[in-house]
């Protein structure tokens, strides 16, 4: 005779591990991920690093953790005007920096114009010929 007092639990774990996924891809989703030029570098009352970057029109701030020894390295040589990309966790007034890293070529800020516009209409006909 069975014992009835033994509940499975293959069921329960199964719901547990998908939820844990589940949980993740929201987190990984809900973060901010931007490529800017750094505005502004500030330091907290905590000695943690604080960077504003302009993307746009919008201006973000992100909080780099002195307990994050690579990230912490790199923002303390950032100086204003670089290009970066930066993503980071909202949090309550802050977002911190999940992750860093300096953009070499930089980022481009000129608008792109069609060709119709920037040529002549009797050049057009020219270089289509």
């Amino acid at each position: 005779m069975r014992d009835l007092r033994v509940i499975d639990t293959t069921l329960i774990d199964r719901l547990t591990v998908l939820a844990s996924k589940e949980k993740k891809i929201k987190e990984f989703k809900r973060r901010l991920r931007v490529k800017g030029k750094v505005v502004e570098k500030g330091m907290t009352k905590k000695g943690n690093i604080t960077l504003k970057i302009k993307k746009d029109d919008n201006e973000y701030k992100f909080t780099v953790l002195k307990s994050h020894k690579d990230r912490f390295a790199l923002a303390e040589k950032l100086t204003a005007g670089k290009s970066l990309s930066i993503e980071g966790i909202p949090k309550f007034r802050m977002i911190i920096c999940t992750r860093l890293k300096a953009l070499e070529k930089g980022i481009q800020e000129g608008k792109q114009t069609k060709l119709n516009d920037v040529c002549a209409p009797d050049f057009i006909s020219v270089c289509w010929m």
